[in-house]
């Protein structure tokens, strides 16, 4: 059994120890912590089943991060203060601490509190065993025909928890309800498998938002559930179409109530930005257009609509895609503190259960990317090649582009301009270019039934002749013949 002493002070840690190992208390480790960050380490690294925890160094961490850590695993919490005041005991209780113990501590009250902390673990220990051991369902997630007997019950439900670390103290705090007799809970590794024998919809929404208001209060967290509302299935059917209706809260969050029979048709999402969104992306960053980067993001938010997640996730890494070409073109990618921030980000489009919340902080982070881009224009922090490609984005289809324009435009030579741009993106200016006019033009073909001569012009080639000869030195094709192929595949 682990057990780790959060305390700021040393003398008080060591004295500790000592009392445990004298009194051979049923401890085989002891972890210490004397500050906010060592604590919240050893709390992720070893989990330990008891905590003593000193209050006035918890009272220190501005950012909740022990809190958030000490919410995460279900363990037995033994507080201590050096001040007897009312706040601390509300503190101790909001923590569900075994007690509040007073410093200079009695021993006598520590030993009886760790020995009774010690009692709790191991019976809860064997209780869950036995609980496993006794139940056959979980072969039946899997297995349509695995004989287990659900005729008792009359709905089954899902619950998961904001945070997937918190799913076993969950489980334990579901069995301690006062109408827990109507259910019967099996703990999955982040959700939690339910039936129960309520005789009408209308009372188990009333017990599920019960449970979700009662979690929010004493975990400062947020649950939501699913209901299979249909006629009692297979257990493998049910747990499918659950999980489904758990994915919702992607873009509807926490705190909700999912039914099976109002499940959603998913729209098709276009994973990648079009060629208007990529240039409406690039002026509004560099013309510090917030609100444009506002609409933008919150339009995808749109609740009236469902789109599978991973389409959307990909769609928010094209967007990232833009803004990161951006801060190169402001060389932000020397800031380190923009560079995690920018690494945060990515991992929460890719990660996050909420949709709302990714988009949050997107926004936030445009906002300080196109704020730090403001302070490198004033002091000439500028790169040169990033700062074409946008120009080129923008201004591509203009048939009067070129290499001098460019280099007007940045207020350089154009043979600087031309040397940095082979250096860099290893072709030079008007393979770009072309490159750039000849994937649009492809789209085009394959999209729509536009002319080839009113695809050049839209594309920035001012001759139809010209365009095809190009278009067919890049892809061994003519343009009608990549159109009649396309046309074919699709057929």
């Amino acid at each position: 059994m682990k057990l780790l002493i959060i305390d700021r002070d040393q003398t008080e840690r060591t004295g500790i120890q000592w009392f445990i190992k004298h009194y051979q208390l049923n401890i085989t480790t002891v972890y210490e912590a004397g500050t906010v960050e060592d604590a919240i380490k050893w709390l992720e690294m070893a989990n330990p089943e008891i905590i003593l925890l000193e209050l006035e160094l918890l009272m220190q961490d501005k950012t909740n991060g022990l809190k958030r850590a000490l919410s995460i695993q279900p363990h037995n919490l033994i507080t201590i203060t050096a001040e007897p005041l009312f706040k601390n005991a509300q503190e101790a209780l909001s923590l569900r601490a075994l007690t509040l113990l007073v410093k200079p501590i009695d021993l006598n009250l520590l030993k009886q509190y760790l020995t009774h902390a010690s009692r709790q673990v191991l019976n809860s220990f064997n209780d869950t065993l036995s609980y496993v051991q006794e139940n056959s369902m979980y072969p039946a997630l899997f297995i349509d025909d695995s004989p287990i007997a659900i005729e008792d019950y009359v709905y089954c439900f899902m619950i998961e928890t904001e945070f997937s670390e918190q799913n076993e103290l969950l489980f334990h705090w579901l069995q301690s309800l006062p109408f827990s007799q109507h259910f019967t809970f099996y703990p999955l590794s982040k959700r939690i498998m339910c039936f129960s024998n309520d005789s009408n919809l209308e009372e188990l929404v009333k017990k599920g938002k019960s449970i979700m208001r009662e979690w929010t209060k004493y975990n400062n967290a947020h649950l939501n559930i699913a209901i299979y509302d249909f006629p009692i299935q297979s257990i493998k059917s049910m747990y499918n179409s659950l999980k489904q209706a758990l994915n919702l809260r992607f873009q509807s969050g926490f705190s909700q109530i999912f039914y099976v029979s109002k499940m959603p048709v998913y729209k098709k999402f276009d994973h990648f930005l079009t060629i208007e969104q990529q240039r409406l992306w690039i002026n509004s960053l560099e013309q510090n257009d917030a609100q444009a980067i506002k609409d933008f993001l919150y339009n995808i938010s749109n609740m009236k609509t469902y789109y599978q997640p991973d389409a959307i996730r990909i769609h928010l890494t094209s967007i990232l895609a833009q803004v990161r070409r951006f801060m190169l073109k402001y060389q932000m990618d020397k800031i380190i503190e923009v560079e995690k921030k920018y690494d945060l980000l990515f991992d929460m489009i890719l990660n996050h259960p909420v949709l709302y919340t990714i988009i949050q902080e997107f926004i936030l982070f445009c906002q300080d990317v196109m704020n730090q881009a403001i302070h490198r224009k004033e002091h000439g922090q500028f790169d040169y090649v990033n700062g074409a490609l946008d120009y080129i984005d923008i201004y591509y289809t203009d048939s009067s582009l070129n290499l001098t324009t460019l280099a007007d435009f940045l207020g350089i030579s154009t043979s600087y301009l031309s040397m940095l741009f082979s250096s860099t993106k290893g072709i030079t200016f008007k393979q770009y270019l072309n490159e750039k006019r000849l994937t649009h033009a492809m789209q085009l073909l394959k999209e729509t039934s536009l002319p080839i001569s009113e695809i050049a012009l839209t594309t920035g080639f001012n001759d139809a002749n010209y365009f095809s000869k190009v278009f067919k030195s890049n892809f061994t094709i003519s343009p009608i013949a990549y159109r009649q192929q396309m046309k074919l595949a699709v057929d």
